[in-house]
């Protein structure tokens, strides 16, 4: 089944369904429903589109509610099942005297897209049923916003007049209007609990990410895992074999550079006893004129998504595929945090400890700098610990205008805005797990297999939150509460990985190829027109002296908008 949903909301009743409309899957007087799996019922009051899972041991799928938990859903508006349950999955509550609620789950493995026009909603998990291609107005300060840094998105999408609801939300509307308030929080979990040992809270990982991931595996027939041989993928692997016997896995590879991890996929296959299916990049398979992911809200994809995407496409002829699963967002969950912010922590929760010298040294051999630059940069978050996170920002290639749309903190992703007093390093960790949710798209939800990234799930989050910091760093090693919950599961290969791979040769090969039809594609281009980009940027294409400096995958990347909003506009 297709992992989907759209709804229509409106307060004061619906208008009659068209003669020749699909019928809603749920229907009252003022909400209407369509999703693409079955729908949970809270009978007359609304229902949930999704996966749900109870908060037990062993995880299991939830078909249908009794009617004391749909009770307990209907009183809390919905508080209940961020209590007592995960997934993925929208919840949709109709009260008597004609209000809704719309709840999206913390993990954001359901998109909810927004169009609000007074009272009324429509609401969709893909972008294209809320705005028709040809006719769409592109709101080019969220292009520039994109471009500046991911941490200065909100829940405004490129498309003028529709929103992201964000993970943990809930938007209700009322006679007077509609409004968003957060029904889930991170600052909710990051709390100074009685400390955990390094091991026992190694071992609380491992079962909540292995109930987690498997929980997830048993939804599906047919799994494709893409698996890269870095930690975060092979951990998921390691959960899912348990209870997945037929589970596949793919790796991509470009030769000859980091972006062949091969054998590290294998070393993993080998130790689980898992099949492998090892393919390279193709460049052919690419085309700078077509977009990416247009049906994105923003036009992030990467053009060696479509190198993938040919790939799965020959895998799903040779036996369908019912679900793409990936290890995307370890890195932000696990805490792969390089920065002086643990040590900051551990001072602030413990004082000046013989451990807090013990968490210097573990930075110093991951980070490979001095232990005075270390205690320096430590002082450094110290002093500034009050201050909110700070936005890493590149403003190459955009003008002065588009520049300072993309600074304007009008819209700002609101878990970012951190409760008094909290640690410096759990403000960064928290706009790791918001990054992390901007990433998770693949395929239009109405026409493919579901897409899962399990890691983002709730209890994963939440248990996360709860982690120090300098845990993370223990050893002198990234991610070091994860690797030490999987050694046992992980070939040495893996677990004690230091490098990490990247597909940026691949990309480095599509532009020394393409890179003339790049620069036209972008000269005189939408972008250029609408004035995000700066076409001074694109003179010095051919100029041997920035190579290596990283425009070139910029470059691609503005080919991506440029295309997305060429699609959008119905120009392509």
């Amino acid at each position: 089944m297709s992992f989907w949903f759209r709804a229509d909301i409106a307060v004061g009743g619906l208008q009659p369904i068209a003669d020749g409309a699909v019928a809603p899957d749920y229907a009252t007087l003022n909400l209407r429903v369509w999703s693409g799996l079955p729908l949970i019922s809270l009978g007359r009051a609304g229902c949930i589109a999704g996966y749900l899972f109870r908060r037990e041991s062993p995880c299991g799928r939830v078909i249908e509610l009794d009617p004391s938990a749909q009770q307990r859903v209907i009183a809390t508006r919905g508080a209940s099942l961020l209590e007592e349950y995960w997934g993925g999955y929208v919840a949709l509550l109709s009260e008597p005297g004609g209000t809704v609620h719309l709840l999206r789950d913390p993990s954001g493995m359901l998109p909810c897209y927004v169009a609000r026009s007074g009272n009324s909603i429509r609401a969709a998990s893909d972008m294209p049923a809320l705005a028709e291609p040809g006719h769409a107005c592109i709101d080019f300060s969220v292009i520039a916003r994109m471009f500046a840094s991911v941490d200065a998105l909100g829940r405004k999408t490129g498309i003028a007049g529709i929103e992201e609801l964000l993970p943990g939300e809930c938007l209700s509307a009322t006679a007077t209007g509609t409004a968003i308030a957060t029904a889930w929080s991170p600052w909710a979990f990051v709390r100074r609990r009685p400390e955990l040992s390094f091991a026992d809270t190694a071992e609380q990982l491992r079962c909540t990410v292995k109930d987690t991931v498997g929980a997830w595996t048993t939804c599906f027939d047919s799994i494709l895992l893409g698996l890269s041989g870095g930690v975060d993928s092979s951990i998921v692997a390691a959960s899912a074999v348990p209870r997945t016997p037929g589970l596949r896995c793919l790796t991509m590879a470009e030769p000859g550079t980091d972006g062949d991890e091969r054998r590290y996929a294998g070393a993993l296959a080998g130790k689980l006893g898992i099949g492998l299916e090892a393919r390279l990049y193709d460049v052919a398979m690419t085309d700078l004129a077509c977009p990416v992911l247009p049906h994105c809200p923003i036009p992030s994809g990467s053009h060696l998504m479509q190198a993938i995407a040919a790939v799965h496409a020959a895998l799903n002829e040779e036996k369908p595929i019912n679900a793409y699963l990936t290890g995307n967002g370890g890195d932000n969950v696990f805490c792969n945090m390089h920065s002086a912010a643990p040590l900051a922590d551990r001072f602030l929760a413990s004082g000046p400890t013989l451990g807090m010298f013990a968490t210097a040294r573990d930075l110093a051999d991951l980070t490979g700098s001095p232990l005075a630059t270390v205690w320096a940069h430590g002082w450094r978050r110290l002093r500034n610990r009050r201050n909110a996170h700070p936005l890493r920002l590149d403003l190459s290639g955009l003008t002065v205008e588009s520049g300072k749309a993309a600074l304007d903190p009008g819209d700002r992703h609101p878990w970012l805005s951190a409760p008094r007093g909290m640690l410096p390093g759990k403000k960064a960790y928290v706009a790791m797990l918001a990054r992390a949710q901007k990433s998770i798209e693949l395929y239009p939800r109405d026409s493919a297999p579901p897409q899962i990234a399990p890691l983002l799930s709730q209890p994963i989050l939440e248990l996360g939150l709860s982690i120090p910091t300098w845990y993370a760093v223990k050893g002198g090693r990234d991610r070091a509460v994860a690797r030490a919950a999987f050694a046992a599961d992980l070939p040495p290969l893996v677990s004690e990985r230091r490098t990490k791979g990247s597909p940026s040769g691949f990309l480095q090969r599509l532009f020394d190829e393409q890179m003339p039809k790049a620069i036209e594609l972008l000269r005189g281009g939408r972008l250029v027109e609408a004035g995000l980009l700066d076409p001074v940027y694109l003179e010095r294409a051919a100029d041997a002296a920035w190579q290596d400096d990283g425009r070139d995958h910029r470059i691609l990347a503005l080919c991506s908008a440029e295309t997305w909003v060429r699609w959008w506009e119905g120009r392509t």
